[in-house]
């Protein structure tokens, strides 16, 4: 890599030009897009705990997202990063309560997507599942990143809501957490909780 006065040259730049100009970057962006791949061929929303539909597909697909990207993670700290607030789709989930929800709907309408959205600075998380009709499930947490790990934060809820043809049921949140950002940059995130569960989300916002 060129240095300027000392400086790697992918530190002075844009990170969407790194991603293109740098071995690392291009390595990045080729896995995020086989990534993609695979859950589009192998891992339709809803499918029970996440399955793979082809076992080799979901080989490839856990070594990627366990192995491959956290080796190339381009985001120190990512708890605590900038990065970490905005609104996120979820692409794929293995929490198995999740995708109950969208294979099944609510109470006959349709899953239409999943979504978060983190306000670190506030330390505020919000889970939505969206379904036909204006039902919907929301799950609102305290969220703090934990100050010796900078991989981890810990989550409280606060509050559940769920909708449905007119009516609003307000829920008893249940419980804490925490969970672990294995890589995080501009467009994903990769992230493991308390029980195990891994999140593949890209950002909207």
């Amino acid at each position: 890599m060129p240095f300027v006065d000392g400086l790697a040259l992918s530190n002075l730049l844009p990170s969407s030009i790194v991603s293109i100009v740098t071995p690392q970057g291009r390595q990045r962006e080729a896995l995020k897009k086989e990534l993609f791949e695979l859950v589009e061929k192998s891992s339709p929303p809803g499918n029970p705990s996440g399955r793979f539909d082809n076992s080799d597909d979901g080989d490839r697909f856990f070594e990627i997202f366990t192995k491959e990207l956290p080796a190339l993670n381009p985001t120190p700290n990512p708890a605590q990063s900038s990065l970490f607030s905005g609104e996120w789709e979820c692409i794929w989930t293995s929490e198995k309560e999740i995708n109950f929800l969208v294979k099944a709907g609510l109470f006959g309408d349709s899953w239409q997507r999943t979504y978060q959205k983190i306000d670190i600075p506030n330390n505020l998380l919000e889970n939505f599942l969206e379904f036909d009709n204006n039902g919907g499930l929301s799950v609102g947490s305290y969220i703090n990143p934990q100050p010796k790990k900078g991989d981890r934060f810990d989550i409280q809820f606060q509050d559940a809501v769920l909708k449905w043809k007119g009516f609003t049921l307000n829920l008893p949140p249940v419980g804490s957490g925490w969970g672990e950002l294995l890589y995080l940059d501009e467009t994903i995130r990769l992230q493991r909780d308390i029980r195990g569960d891994l999140i593949l989300a890209k950002r909207v916002v």
